[in-house]
C-alpha cells in the first residue's frame, strides 16, 4: 500500500470512529433520559447522579465544536476545535484516544519546554516537542513520513490539527 493511500485511510478511520463515538454517546443520552423521567421512587437520586456524571464527562472530554478536513497532494490535515478546553485536556484525549499513530509513545504529560525523544521502533524514528507561549508542535518521524501534532491555545479553545505528510 503507498503512503498516500495509508495517510487517506488512516485519516478516513479517524473520521469514522469520531463518527461512530458521537452516535454511541447520542444513544447514552437517550436512555438517561428515559431514566430520568420513569417515576421510581429514588428517580431525584438517580437524576441527580446521571446528570453530575454528563457534568463531569464535559470536563474530561472536550467536546468537538468544528473538524474540517484538507487534503493536498501528499499531505493530509485534520483541524478541530474544541471549545472552552486547555491545551493540556486535548494532549490527553488526543493520547487516550488514539487519534494518532503511536500516539501511546509520547509523554505522559505534556512538556514545558522543547525536547526531543529518540524512539527506532515499528518506523518511528524520534518525537520531537516544540513548545511556545500558548502552542505546542509535535513532530513524530517515521521513516515513510512524518505526522505532525499541533495545540494552540486561542482564548478559552484549543485548536488541534494533525497533519500527516509523506516522503
Amino acid at each position: 500500500m503507498n503512503p498516500m493511500k495509508k495517510i487517506s485511510f488512516i485519516a478516513l478511520t479517524l473520521l469514522l470512529t469520531t463518527a461512530c463515538k458521537n452516535d454511541t454517546k447520542h444513544t447514552v443520552n437517550e436512555t438517561e433520559t428515559l431514566k430520568k423521567d420513569s417515576s421510581v421512587i429514588k428517580a431525584p437520586a438517580a437524576q441527580n447522579a446521571v446528570e453530575d456524571k454528563t457534568i463531569e464527562e464535559s470536563k474530561i472530554i472536550p467536546t468537538l465544536k468544528e473538524c474540517t478536513e484538507k487534503t493536498v497532494e501528499y499531505e493530509t490535515q485534520l483541524e478541530c476545535i474544541f471549545p472552552k478546553s486547555t491545551m493540556e485536556d486535548v494532549y490527553q484525549k488526543t493520547i487516550r484516544e488514539k487519534e494518532v499513530e503511536k500516539a501511546e509513545l509520547l509523554l505522559s504529560e505534556l512538556p514545558k519546554q522543547s525536547s526531543e525523544k529518540e524512539i527506532h521502533q515499528d518506523g518511528l524514528e524520534t518525537i520531537s516537542y516544540k513548545v511556545s507561549p500558548n502552542k505546542v508542535e509535535i513532530e513524530f518521524l517515521f521513516a515513510g513520513g512524518v505526522t505532525t501534532l499541533e495545540l494552540e491555545q486561542k482564548g478559552n479553545d484549543v485548536k488541534r490539527t494533525i497533519i500527516q505528510s509523506a516522503d
